[in-house]
């Protein structure tokens, strides 16, 4: 069961570096794609920042719907990290290839991957110089964990829990030492 983290918090969802699937909408699409560069800018109130391809289907998505969720999947989502990222959300229906559940959002348009333990829905920050560069910057509206994951810092008391970090060319690692190569994969 999801609880509600304090925007005070929020930002610590992100805070130790994890790779971040990011959803949005356009039109009743949704589109999902693997960020490894996302970053608190600020904490109160709670910002963030994402680094997308301009080329991207998501930015297109963010742009159009004006929000995205930033979903913080679990180590044993690693082969759909690596699925979602080796294909075009412009061709392909990732939330049906890959099996993923979504919900609605509590305070945005764009959806909630339920599969992810923790989340943040932002609304976009338009600045077009941060635009210009791939850049998309998000002030966080609402954010949630599971209970077991989060409490006010990231638990990993839980293996289910474990939190994913790319460290390149499909190999990960999570906390505790653990490390997942991936390279013959997607």
């Amino acid at each position: 069961m999801f609880k509600e983290v304090p925007l005070n918090e929020a930002t610590r969802l992100i805070n130790h570096g994890p790779v971040v699937l990011v959803s949005s909408k356009l039109g009743d699409r949704t589109g999902v794609t693997p960020v490894a560069w996302s970053m608190p800018v600020q904490k109160n109130p709670p910002f963030i920042m994402l680094e997308i391809g301009r080329k991207h289907f998501i930015y297109e998505c963010i742009g159009e719907t004006g929000d995205f969720v930033v979903n913080i999947p679990s180590v044993k989502m690693a082969e759909t990290v690596v699925g979602c990222g080796s294909c075009s959300g412009r061709e392909t229906d990732k939330i049906s290839v890959f099996g993923l559940s979504i919900r609605p959002a509590e305070k945005v348009v764009s959806p909630v991957i339920s599969d992810c333990p923790a989340f943040l829905e932002c609304e976009l920050v338009r600045d077009e110089y941060l635009l210009e560069r791939g850049l998309v910057k998000g002030k966080v509206l609402y954010a949630g964990a599971e209970q077991d994951a989060f409490s006010g810092h990231w638990l990993f008391e839980n293996k289910d829990y474990y939190t994913l970090h790319h460290l390149g060319n499909k190999v990960f690692c999570f906390p505790g030492g653990g490390l997942i190569d991936l390279r013959g994969k997607g």
